[in-house]
């Protein structure tokens, strides 16, 4: 082999190993940008994928683009599944977006962007699921949310 076959097959490889680098290791991932990075409880945002391996958990994340004008120290969600059989169950979650002392937990300047890795969830069926979430704060209109999304990991274990 000469050199410049040599040369154009490690430099292949190399640009390989750099897009497997990169290559995001979510099963699934979802942002919904929202209008006038105002949050309205009439308008929920809705998730939908396909789980085809019950066998092992996910890491189940939260991802919040949000401003300091959002008014307060943390958010509550109420989500909503459908799983593939059709039965349905609903579930509240909580989140902190800025520390005790009003410091934005999320990186960056005017808007932050935070992840939260919620939880482990194991699917029970394969199949379509589709979550939907409202905002649960005490106002119509939740102010200062830019986007908000989630994201399924599939981990290495079979047992959480």
């Amino acid at each position: 082999m000469n050199i410049r076959r040599l040369a154009h097959a490690m430099t292949y490889c190399c640009l390989l190993f750099m897009l497997a680098a990169c290559s995001s290791d979510k099963e699934y991932e979802n942002h919904q940008t929202l209008e006038d990075e105002s949050w309205s409880i009439t308008d929920p945002v809705t998730f939908s994928f396909d789980i085809q391996d019950t066998t092992v958990p996910y890491l189940f994340g939260l991802d919040f683009r949000y401003t300091d004008s959002y008014p307060w120290q943390d958010i509550f969600l109420f989500m909503e599944t459908t799983v593939p059989d059709g039965s349905l169950s609903q579930d509240t979650l909580h989140c902190n977006l800025f520390e005790a002392d009003g410091k934005p937990l999320g990186k960056g300047h005017r808007i932050k962007e935070l992840e939260v890795g919620y939880s482990l969830v194991r699917f029970p069926q394969q199949g379509h699921y589709t979550l939907r979430f409202t905002h649960g704060m005490r106002t119509e209109t939740v102010k200062g949310i830019v986007s908000f999304g989630m994201s399924l990991k599939k981990t290495e274990t079979a047992n959480p």
